[in-house]
């Protein structure tokens, strides 16, 4: 081959370059998708995480940051695992293709293939989920560069001082694939047993930017025995309540006994009682501080358990689960740690019963549409004489306030059917043993005859598709000529 024909096979290979790159945008780093070239891209790439999201979602404003950073503590790896993001509110293809209803939303693709994203929203979160997807569990650190580049990387990191052939390796192995949030490195470098101060015979040391700093594991281990170590030392005694410890908390389903609080000296007594209630309890239940005046998620946790700026401070244990039910339990008294710790065996045992937010009972409840509270649920709505279409509703929502004219029509309109009530329920400040509601409005018919099984409404929010869908399901007897002229109205 001449020099020219070099030089133009080079153009050539460049060209071809320019052009794949070209195909894919990106955003300082990550990777701009949409209808025309998501598919491409998914078969392109063996690993890719997208973030389906909208640019008006909070949510997506919060982890764009995150989102950037993460893709550059990959490429500074050479990680060939990709991240992408589509607009949903323009590559509406794509969001209906992979069933996108809520943002944002992260899928990791596998060869194009979608599994869901089960990681938390912040850079190490992401970076630390997907190294476990797509790289072994552990990595082997050779000297004290290698494992202080570790130390760096993680927020907890687990450091076994052995090798692959060593008999408690398997142990180690399993214990880390349990965990995105944790770094697992292995050496039998023993300098750097020297260099962490580890002395002979314990082959296991958590190290974390937080607390203490480091927790040791004497003598031989288990898979079960690692776990429990870890699951006992890996979390701060106290996890101010912030944007990742909701998605822990409630994303994980972990019960957690919160201080919800003022920055005042009854504030700072009181976390000096949660501290060593903490202490007490560690590896039994997580504790968290909220300052209700945080300006950020505080008020909203607040609002949330059923705590009032008045009551502050303001001890709740908090019991979610991934399903969505959240049960609260309340103590009363005094807060001492000997009281609070009495009140943690109470609840591990079954001894106290959950705690349900209501609002006080109307003095008089004459207008068409009935207000329920908490207090007063099983009175109007479990009556079995009756038949309740009932509206779920928060103050804030604006679809309930697009509703709330309609509702007050349908109501007023079928007021003189008496065994039918048409009623509405503050969900932030009601709550009722059973009843999930996950959006709102939520609207839900409890007919007289099935009260323990409620249908959810799925039809239009119009006073005319409310009356066609109620004109088939009443199940009591009802003045139908009264129904009927209010159909015509």
């Amino acid at each position: 081959m001449n020099k020219i024909s070099k030089v133009l096979a080079l153009f050539a290979i460049f060209a071809v370059v320019a052009v794949s790159a070209g195909e894919y945008p990106d955003d300082e780093g990550v990777l701009v998708l949409g209808d025309k070239n998501l598919a491409e891209a998914l078969g392109e790439f063996e690993h890719v995480l997208v973030e389906f999201y909208a640019p008006w979602c909070g949510h997506c404003k919060k982890l764009a940051p995150e989102y950037v950073k993460a893709a550059a503590a990959l490429k500074a790896e050479n990680s060939a695992v990709k991240l992408a993001k589509v607009d949903c509110t323009v590559e509406k293809d794509s969001a209906t293709k992979y069933g996108i209803s809520g943002y944002p939303t992260l899928k990791f693709f596998i060869k194009g293939e979608p599994v869901a994203y089960e990681g938390g929203r912040t850079e190490p979160e992401i970076v630390n989920w997907l190294r476990k997807k797509t790289q072994p569990s552990t990595s082997e650190v050779a000297t004290s560069e290698d494992l202080a580049n570790a130390i760096k990387r993680n927020e907890v990191l687990v450091v076994f001082f052995g090798g692959k052939d060593d008999a408690s390796f398997q142990a180690f192995e399993s214990a880390s694939k349990k965990y995105e949030d944790v770094g697992f490195v292995y050496t039998t470098n023993a300098d750097l047993r020297t260099e962490q101060s580890a002395p002979e015979g314990t082959n296991i040391v958590l190290l974390k930017k937080f607390d203490e700093g480091r927790h040791e594991l004497a003598g031989s281990f288990t898979g079960e025995s690692l776990t429990t170590f870890i699951d006992t030392h890996k979390s701060p005694l106290l996890i101010p309540f912030d944007q990742k410890a909701a998605q822990k908390i409630f994303g994980d389903g972990i019960a957690t006994i919160f201080l919800v609080h003022q920055k005042n000296e009854a504030g700072e007594k009181a976390t000096s009682v949660l501290r060593e209630v903490a202490q007490k309890l560690k590896g039994k239940i997580q504790a968290a501080i909220s300052d209700i005046k945080d300006g950020g998620l505080g008020p909203r946790l607040a609002e949330y358990i059923g705590v009032k700026e008045a009551d502050t401070p303001a001890f709740r244990i908090v019991v979610p689960s991934k399903g969505g039910a959240v049960k609260k339990y309340v103590p009363e008294g005094e807060a001492t740690v000997e009281s609070l710790t009495q009140f943690y065996e109470d609840y591990a045992s079954g001894k106290v019963s959950p705690f349900y937010k209501s609002e006080e009972v109307p003095a008089s409840n004459d207008a068409p549409v009935k207000i329920v509270v908490g207090k007063n649920f099983k009175d109007i709505v479990l009556d079995s004489t009756k038949d309740v279409l009932i509206e779920f509703y928060a103050p804030w929502c604006g679809h309930c306030k697009k509703l709330e004219p309609i509702w007050n029509e349908l109501a007023t309109e079928l007021s003189s059917i008496q065994n039918l009530v048409i009623a509405k329920m503050d969900s932030t400040a009601n709550e009722v043993d059973g009843v999930e509601v996950s959006g709102f409005p939520t609207i839900k018919y409890y007919p007289s005859n099935n009260k323990s099984k409620p249908v959810t409404y799925d039809g239009d929010r119009t006073k005319e598709g409310f009356m066609k869908w109620l004109s088939t399901r009443l199940t009591v007897e009802h003045d139908t000529a009264a129904f009927q002229k209010a159909q015509e109205l």
